[in-house]
């Protein structure tokens, strides 16, 4: 198994957009649910993301993506919808960590050669 992560440069700014939320946290102070989600979601993508910096590995990635759909997914399950800055700095946090997170996936699995669309000689 690769042990080296896809794109270095992608799994930095995934690392950066985490501690971006982790950060953005202090200014939804008012709102209690939007602060602490920021707090923990954004820190747990800075260890993901960190942990595949020093040894990829798929679950980084996996983890990354389950991390990023809460983000778009909690300003309306934690209630705090309404509140404009805190919705869209999740929604596009979220979004961006997801999408980081497929697209190394993806360049992990084309790089080891594992391709599902075609078909093998014979079948």
């Amino acid at each position: 198994m690769k042990t080296e992560v896809p794109s270095k440069g992608l799994e930095w700014t995934n690392l950066l957009l985490g501690l971006g939320l982790a950060c953005a946290a202090l200014a939804f102070g008012a709102l209690p649910a939007a602060a602490w989600n920021a707090g923990i979601v954004g820190l747990l993508v800075v260890c993901c993301s960190a942990v595949a910096l020093g040894r990829y590995g798929a679950w980084a990635e996996w983890s990354n993506i389950a991390l990023g759909c809460w983000a778009i997914a909690a300003p309306f399950m934690l209630g705090f919808g309404a509140a404009q800055t805190a919705m869209w700095t999740h929604i596009l946090i979220g979004i961006c960590v997801a999408t980081i997170a497929t697209v190394q996936l993806m360049s992990a699995r084309r790089s080891q050669g594992i391709t599902h669309d075609r078909p093998a000689h014979g079948r």
